[in-house]
């Protein structure tokens, strides 16, 4: 297994920087490690350093739970429309997984981008999903839990 350790990205390197974060016990050490939520933000945020959307989307819908109080809490950090919307997308798609209440997407819904945007900034191509202006490549778009519709 292969650890790799990052600065705050410059959002999180005030006084929030500990927003999102767990610690954990490594081989004898504690380290401090994004938790769920910050996780699912800093992969929508940098997917290359999450293995891609794919590969983020499939592995967070492997959660057992989202604080979704804190997950709002660090996108207001960010406040990146884009963010926004991607984590919408995903909590559309996985509403049922995570108990996600209609209203809350709609919090969500109003911060998203005002035109339509890649979800990958250098990709061309794939389908819109309307509600949060985002594309999305077409495999992410049939990504769904198994207990979704």
């Amino acid at each position: 297994m292969i650890i790799r350790f990052f600065e705050h990205p410059g959002p999180m390197s005030t006084a929030s920087k500990q927003l999102g974060t767990l610690r954990v016990e490594r081989q004898g050490r504690l380290l401090r490690t994004t938790g769920p939520e910050r996780t699912l933000v800093e992969g929508f945020r940098r997917p290359a350093l999450a293995g891609g959307l794919e590969e983020l989307v499939l592995s967070a819908s492997g959660f057992s739970a989202l604080d979704l109080d804190l997950l709002e809490n660090v996108l207001n950090v960010y406040a990146i429309a884009n963010l926004w919307a991607a984590v919408g997308w995903f909590l559309e798609h996985f509403q049922k997984a995570f108990y996600v209440p209609e209203k809350y997407l709609e919090r969500l819904a109003q911060r998203r981008p005002r035109s339509p945007h890649y979800l990958e900034r250098d990709r061309r191509g794939g389908v819109l999903a309307g509600r949060w202006n985002l594309i999305l490549p077409e495999a992410l778009e049939k990504l769904r839990g198994p207990d979704e519709s």
